[in-house]
């Protein structure tokens, strides 16, 4: 050791004034990034994972997740996110007993780069073990929300069904069904596929759920209500050519309309034309055609009622009543 000091110091007696500006110069720039890479932030509820021997698993857990303070560039510090943060503790390799303690070591947190860990609380976690097994239980889907006025949902199921999964013994059996994060139904439209992942049962202890992640289908349909309307108009629809007159029986029909509530509250009977198709008809003829409509988007035609018109041409045109 002290021969390693004289080599040290003798090399320092060689080309001291270089050695002594580089000094200078690495001091100068420490002081100068300093400020650029201080910056603090602390995290709350960073998930803590404990990894286990095959056949054992967590039964309780003290701490599920830990407050971490990370040091690191503005940027770093800025877009940091719970979500790329992990703490985990290794427990492989040692004797299982009913309780055991692990500290949570700054170098066991998993964080992106530009940051690093300088504190956990807390500073350890207690851990009861007990045998591993694994049940088969089926997927509850959560949906959150309400699709926007006049739209419903029909029906839900997600794909698979069931999933397996895997924790200690004694708490398997507390549960009958695994949940899905929550699906937001806020200005959903239309029917929909959607990938999500599962929910853990507990945080005090650990499970794995195989698969993760499942795809859940949600069929939407638009909330129905029915309008009836008495002596409806029906037009003849004639071609480009002079139409010659024309005589319907009868002239009015009655129609049933299906279409969401607050769009039946706003029709009114202008909106509604019935017709029959006269175009391709020839003067002097009489035949029995059925009710056509035209009606306002998102409003059907249930029912007419009759549903045929008997139509007679005359020979000669006419300025009888039609629509061209």
């Amino acid at each position: 050791m002290i021969d390693r000091i004289k080599l040290w110091i003798r090399g320092w007696g060689h080309d001291k004034g270089t050695k002594l500006v580089a000094l200078v110069l690495a001091t100068i720039t420490w002081y100068a990034i300093q400020p650029a890479i201080s910056f603090e932030s602390t995290l709350s509820d960073i998930p803590v994972r404990v990894l286990m021997d095959a056949g054992w698993a967590v039964l309780e857990q003290s701490a599920s997740a830990a407050d971490v303070h990370f040091r690191g560039s503005r940027e770093g510090v800025r877009y940091l996110d719970q979500e790329q943060l992990e703490i985990v503790v290794d427990a492989r390799g040692l004797a299982y007993a009913d309780s055991i303690s692990l500290p949570l070591e700054l170098r066991s947190v998993r964080s992106p780069p530009g940051v690093r860990p300088i504190h956990i609380r807390p500073a350890e976690v207690t851990l009861s073990i007990d045998q591993e097994d694994d049940v088969e239980l089926p997927v509850r889907v959560v949906i959150q929300g309400n699709p926007p006025e006049g739209y419903e949902v029909e029906s839900f199921r997600a794909v698979p069904e069931r999933v397996t999964v895997s924790g200690p013994r004694q708490r398997l059996g507390t549960i009958d069904a695994i949940r899905t994060v929550p699906i937001d139904m806020e200005g959903r439209l239309q029917s929909f596929k959607l990938r999500v992942g599962l929910v853990a049962p507990s945080r005090a202890w650990t499970a794995r759920m195989e698969p993760e992640r499942v795809e859940v289908e949600i069929d939407l349909v638009e909330r129905s209500s029915t309008l009836a309307l008495d002596d409806v108009r029906v037009y003849a629809l004639f071609g480009a050519e002079i139409a010659p007159a024309v005589q319907l029986h009868p002239t009015h029909a009655q129609v049933k309309l299906v279409g969401r509530l607050d769009l039946l509250d706003e029709l009114t009977r202008r909106d509604i034309r019935l017709y029959v198709d006269v175009s391709g008809m020839r003067p002097g003829e009489r035949q029995s055609l059925p009710i056509l409509a035209h009606l306002p988007n998102r409003v059907r035609l249930d029912q007419v009622q009759p549903d045929n018109v008997l139509v007679t041409l005359a020979t000669t045109p006419s300025e009888s009543e039609h629509e061209e």
